[in-house]
């Protein structure tokens, strides 16, 4: 082989070849051998150095044996080297490779992912190569791993030679068998892989690169794993987690409930990852609230508000959403400040503000209308009855803020796309005519409303300052023609998304049809559009009852992957990759 200028570990700069003393290899007598060296390799060597590796082995003994490269041992001694390179596995250089003109696999599928793998940790399994006549060297397995490491830069590949003899009838047939033998690796097993390396003292950024991931996705591992309690969680399922799954388990870390309902989903046959996604995005909106309670009761105790815990007050005490005086009329926050009898109660774990009672109505001489002594009075059985009610209402909220989250993601990763298919921006510029031109969606007095632009602004990805004056969201935005279409949708989106309320859900006493029945048409639209309705807003768009509680919902891919056409999914490294 002709020298060289790469390693053979990574192969991407000389330094990274090892070295081996001379002495090291010549105190082996089997390493110097009676021959000429050509004087124009000498005088390479004697300028440059030994660039093109030795192919050394290590015998039983230890004993450091050239299998290639006696040549340039001898012209390492004759110029009086120190040391020269050397690879422990035959390497041939990229250039001396010609792919196989008629290679079955038509896809290769080079990844940025797989392109870096290579980059970072060199190419791990070899190509196997057979000498044509006139002596061209051709690829016969290993096309993807040859086009790969090409765009990686790499200047060797390990090699084999295809000693079987086979006919060019079976060399297609081994093309064939050699990709049915493999097998990647599951995404349990590369998590299992990353964290063990990082047990070994790998860097995080070298395993996202050898990995194909980002270096987010090799920290949540690491956390998962290190972390007993979560560790245990994930070996407890068979349920193939995501790197994003695994980054949301780790962020309830001190909420075991929410551990427990998120294993919980991932616990059983035929989970779906979107029932995980599910519950997820039901307990981020759970940990929302709490957050905001917690602000919440802070602003309280600092202006000097007492708070009491629910469960300590008495059957009398009444929220002051019922209280009345005694001619029947309500009594406002203001009003009832001054009541010695106030207090402020979350009334339930999942509530995002504490709300203000009255612990003894009569006493302080308001009522509920028709019980002028305070309380409800309620039998013991009406009072468990609301209380269910009003329970079942709060879970369906919950379930209602969850869906509108991820509602709003998936419409403004739509949204931030380039381009679309051409079904979907027909589909697109269809709504947004029939917005403008027939008036069906309320576009006139809603467009320009602050709650319109807030939701706009969360939409087209605009926050701070660029988000408060509504007037220069053009100048602020992207002035890609491309996504023309997109920017005009999110506005008719934004002022359909205000318009969808929480009463939308509601079938019971609260039912609000002049909000529920738009409110279905505009998740009608989104469905075709691809976007997959949460159990809640699949009870609104065909105009049943909900109930809340865990259901199975349509898979989502990824967030705008639906309507574009374009997958969106955790990658894992192939099996060529960097195995």
């Amino acid at each position: 082989m002709s020298n060289a200028t790469a390693p053979a570990d990574v192969q991407t700069a000389p330094a990274q070849w090892a070295t081996v003393p001379v002495t090291d290899l010549t105190g082996h007598s089997g390493n110097l051998r009676d021959l000429q060296v050509p004087a124009d390799l000498l005088a390479d060597v004697t300028a440059n150095g030994v660039v093109e590796p030795l192919y050394v082995v290590r015998t039983n003994g230890d004993v450091p044996q050239v299998i290639d490269g006696f040549q340039r041992l001898a012209a390492a001694v004759t110029a009086g080297l120190e040391a020269v390179p050397v690879t422990h596995r035959p390497v041939i250089r990229l250039d001396a490779l010609t792919p196989h003109p008629k290679n079955a696999r038509e896809e290769l599928d080079i990844t940025p992912a797989f392109v870096e793998s290579l980059r970072a940790e060199g190419c791990r399994i070899p190509v196997k190569v057979r000498r044509l006549d006139g002596g061209a060297i051709q690829v016969i397995d290993g096309h993807r791993r040859y086009s790969g490491a090409r765009e990686a830069g790499l200047t060797h590949l390990p090699f084999e030679w295809d000693d079987d003899g086979r006919d060019e009838a079976g060399q297609f047939l081994d093309m064939i068998t050699t990709s049915q033998h493999r097998k990647s690796l599951t995404r349990t097993e590369v998590t299992a892989a990353m964290f063990s390396a990082a047990e070994a003292g790998a860097q995080v950024g070298r395993i996202a690169k050898a990995a194909g991931v980002r270096q987010k996705d090799v920290k949540a591992v690491v956390k998962v794993r290190t972390d007993e309690t979560l560790n245990a969680a994930v070996a407890g399922t068979e349920y193939e987690w995501t790197f994003d799954q695994l980054a949301a388990l780790s962020e309830f870390a001190d909420a075991p409930d929410a551990v427990a309902a998120i294993t919980e989903a991932a616990t059983g046959d035929d989970v779906e990852s979107a029932d995980v996604e599910w519950v997820i995005t039901v307990e981020r909106t759970k940990r929302d609230k709490r957050r905001k309670a917690e602000a919440h009761r802070a602003e309280l105790e600092k202006s000097g508000q007492r708070i009491r815990e629910a469960a300590e007050l008495s059957e009398r005490a009444t929220p002051l959403r019922k209280l009345r005086t005694p001619e029947g009329k309500g009594i406002g926050l203001e009003t009832h400040s001054r009541c010695q009898g106030q207090v402020w109660v979350l009334e339930g774990p999942n509530d995002d503000k504490f709300m203000p009672y009255c612990t003894s109505p009569a006493l302080y001489g308001h009522a509920e209308p028709g019980n002028p002594l305070g309380g409800s009075g309620k039998t013991a059985a009406e009072r468990e009855a609301e209380k269910a009610a009003r329970a079942a209402v709060k879970a369906g909220n919950i379930d209602w803020d969850a869906a509108e989250t991820r509602r709003r993601q998936w419409l403004a990763d739509l949204i931030k796309r380039r381009t679309l298919p051409k079904d979907t921006a027909n589909a697109l510029t269809g709504h947004i005519n029939t917005a403008l031109l027939d008036g069906t969606w309320s576009v006139g007095g809603d467009l320009n409303s602050g709650k319109t632009t807030e939701i706009l602004a969360d939409l087209v990805g605009l926050t701070g300052r660029q988000a408060v004056d509504r007037s220069g969201f053009t100048e602020n935005l992207s002035k890609d023609p491309r996504r023309a279409i997109q920017l005009q949708f999110a506005a008719i989106a934004a002022v359909r998304e205000k318009s969808a309320r929480r009463e939308a859900w509601r079938t019971d006493d609260q039912r609000d049809p002049w909000i529920r029945k738009p409110t279905a048409r505009w998740f009608a639209i989104l469905e075709a559009l691809g976007y997959p309705l949460s159990p809640i807003e699949q009870a609104v768009r065909a105009d049943e009852a909900y109930e809340p509680k865990r259901k199975q919902i349509p898979a989502l891919t990824a967030t705008a992957a639906d309507p574009t056409g374009e997958e969106v999914t955790d990658e894992l490294p192939g099996d060529e990759a960097a195995a």
